[in-house]
């Protein structure tokens, strides 16, 4: 007779990028790990592969004694539906759910319970002992009341019971997936189906930022996993050549074993040559070991961004959800250093929290944007995670928070079929009512896409350091002008922008845009607008000039009209275009490249006006093809999409700087920079 079977699924993203599924990876391994369960029960692999048809992923399985659900926020209502044709085929089968999109506050747990009355059991925090023990208590015909960390549902009675808190496990008596073969087995198998990997060296947060799920645990005590098994864990990368890690430790860099386990990734990096890039969310307010690991991984070749999460320059909006941020003299330091080493670094902020309005906000990306081509601003829509303070219903009363449930899409993404998930977006608060919220939406991002693009980038630092025009004032000049029907192309887009954040607020669309010319591949919108305004550049630069004149005279400034034509010359042939430059020649009269030395972290000078002529080159020839050109010069985030520019003598004076993995800087300019791939 065979045996009944426990399984444990963790759906993928339906997306691009598909990682190994670590939170099913350890509750695998937990269960093998269990010699009651392992002579009792089968243990079919992991299943990652997100189901077309609920129906049919239910009739694939069999003898099914318990399946386990891990749920985040790309998967929540693939796994329900999965979970629901598993009853109506399995009605004796335990099912359990657990992960953080899964709603555990009391206020919302009993609702979502009777919505889904499926549902056996809810985990509430760590599952791999939890679901163990739930395991063994089912073969038992035990009731699940003596378990903490539960929320129990009785599918007779309809009655809910809510057991104590959860005893957090150590790290010591957690089995890996990558040393006990769980992993061998998917990845051997569907190596191709994977981008790269979820690791942790270890767990627990000891801040409580109101929006962040990790404010919300059970405990804040850091756990670390044993260094020994970390050291076995970083050999399993290199022997599987895992180009791609995410790591989901909460503060990398908290604590000074993080160097040491930075020097296991670059050892690694030097015999296997692997990992390629580490996606990290770092230290939060300090910056010794963050700049100790930045050094190791940029020696070795290892890719990274450097994160300065600021979120908020608002002291009442930090207080408000609990955050505190690093001093500001710090903050300048930290970023004054990334600069010097000419590390990609950027600053987060996220709009529609607690007691911003959009005044404060906008001055806070005025302060943010940066002078440095090798520092960026992000700006995340405030996102209502369940299980957060912030989508508390107390939060939500304090400070009037109106919010939407959106269709969640993955940027850079071609969906062959649109997911079928939701996340809950801010889009209003008592200081920031739906109108301002979408006033500052289209703001913010038009900014980013012409600073932080790179679009008008040159532009805006010599208006900036010229006449003291400050960005974002100049945004919002340039959409009333737009929007009163004398810009086309920018009234357009400015149109095109503001329709997004509507359709955002009243219609649950995603926040993410479509550039015309990219085959309906979703973009984060500063990425979406430049696009748009690229394939247009020519009439683009034409409209914005004739912007900046008109508030530049406005403002009572006397013009030089001879600098603000040559800067727009200058900006236009800088920036790569499907169509490859418009001119092979450049002729400029003024010394703009050493003027705008600072952006590059080299000595700039005063501007002198005379004749200078260049070469310019696409390193990248696109052919006119929009998606070979994404692939080629908008590949990696943060990486401008530069043409090269070369002095009569054949020298490379133009990007100085190192570009996608290639060196392609100026002879007198020692990088030492690490390279983003």
């Amino acid at each position: 007779m065979s045996k009944q079977k426990i399984y444990v699924v963790q759906f993928g993203t339906g997306a691009s990028i598909n990682l190994l599924p670590l939170a099913a990876g350890q509750l695998y391994s937990k269960l093998r790990a269990d010699e009651f369960l392992a002579d009792r029960f089968d243990l079919p692999e992991i299943i990652f592969r997100r189901p077309r048809d609920p129906s049919v992923f239910a009739s694939e399985l069999e003898h099914v004694f318990a399946v386990g659900f891990s749920c985040f926020l790309w998967n929540v209502s693939a796994s329900l539906r999965a979970a629901r044709a598993l009853r109506e085929r399995f009605p004796d089968a335990l099912i359990v759910l657990g992960g953080p999109s899964i709603p555990k506050d009391p206020a919302y747990s009993a609702e979502f319970i009777r919505q889904h009355p499926f549902i056996d059991v809810i985990c509430c925090g760590e599952g791999e002992e939890v679901f163990a023990s739930l395991c063994r208590h089912h073969h038992r015909r035990r009731d699940f009341s003596d378990i903490p960390g539960l929320i129990i549902h009785n599918r007779a009675t309809g009655e809910i019971l809510r057991t104590g808190t959860e005893c957090v496990p150590t790290m010591e008596c957690l089995p890996s997936p990558y040393l006990d073969g769980t992993f061998d087995s998917i990845y051997s198998q569907y190596e191709d189906e994977f981008s790269g990997i979820i690791w942790e060296t270890n767990r627990g947060c000891p801040y409580r930022c109101a929006y962040c799920t990790w404010g919300n645990l059970p405990s804040n005590r850091i756990r670390e996993k044993p260094i020994e098994q970390v050291r076995a864990e970083v050999e399993w990368i290199g022997r599987h050549g895992i180009r791609y890690i995410a790591m989901s430790d909460a503060n990398f860099g908290i604590r000074t074993r993080d160097v040491e386990v930075a020097h296991l990734l670059a050892e690694c990096k030097r015999r296997y040559g692997v990992p390629d890039f580490i996606s990290v969310s770092w230290v939060k307010n300090s910056h010794e070991n963050a700049l100790k690991i930045a050094d190791i991984f940029n020696e070795c070749g290892i890719g990274f961004r450097v994160t300065l999460s600021l979120q908020s320059l608002n002291q009442d909006v930090l207080k408000a959800v609990k955050r505190s941020n690093i001093k500001r003299s710090d903050y300048e330091a930290i970023r004054k250093v990334y600069h010097q080493e000419r590390l990609f670094s950027y600053t987060e902020l996220i709009l529609g929290l607690p007691e911003e309005t959009s005044a404060s906000f906008l001055e806070g990306i005025e302060e943010c944007l940066s002078d440095s081509i090798y520092d960026q601003l992000y700006i995340y829509p405030c996102l209502l995670f369940p299980n957060t303070a912030l989508a508390s219903q107390a939060y939500r009363q304090q400070y009037g928070i109106e919010s939407a449930l959106v269709w969640n899409r993955y940027t850079k993404n071609k969906e062959h079929d649109p997911l079928d998930e939701q996340v809950e977006i801010v889009t209003g608060t008592q200081t920031m009512p739906r109108s301002d919220w979408r006033d500052t939406f289209v703001i913010s991002y038009y900014t980013l896409a012409l600073h932080d693009g790179r679009l008008a980038f040159f532009i805006l630092q010599y208006l900036k350091r010229k006449y003291g025009v400050r960005v974002t004032d100049l945004a919002v000049y340039m959409r009333d002008k737009a929007l009163s029907g004398e810009l086309p192309l920018l009234g357009q887009s400015f149109t095109k922008l503001f329709q997004t954040a509507e359709k955002v607020q009243n219609e649950g669309a995603s926040h993410l845009m479509e550039p015309d010319a990219f085959d309906g591949v979703p973009f984060d919108p500063p990425e979406g607008m430049f696009l748009d305004l690229m394939m247009q550049k020519g009439a683009f630069y034409c409209e914005l000039l004739e912007v900046v004149t008109s508030y530049l005279d406005r403002s009572g400034v006397d013009v030089d009209m001879d600098e603000l034509h040559d800067v727009f010359r200058f900006q236009n042939a800088a920036m790569a275009h499907p169509n490859g430059p418009e001119s092979e020649t450049l002729r400029l009269k003024y010394n703009w490249l050493d003027y705008f030395g600072f952006a590059f972290h080299l000595p700039s000078s005063e501007l002198i006006e005379g004749d200078r002529r260049y070469r310019v080159v696409d390193p990248y020839p696109c052919g006119g093809d929009p998606m070979k050109y994404l692939a080629s010069h908008f590949d990696v985030r943060g990486v401008p999409a530069f043409n090269q520019f070369f002095d009569l003598d054949g020298n490379h004076v133009f990007p100085v700087m190192r570009m996608r993995g290639r060196e392609v800087s100026a002879e007198s300019c020692a990088e030492t920079d690490a390279v983003v791939s």
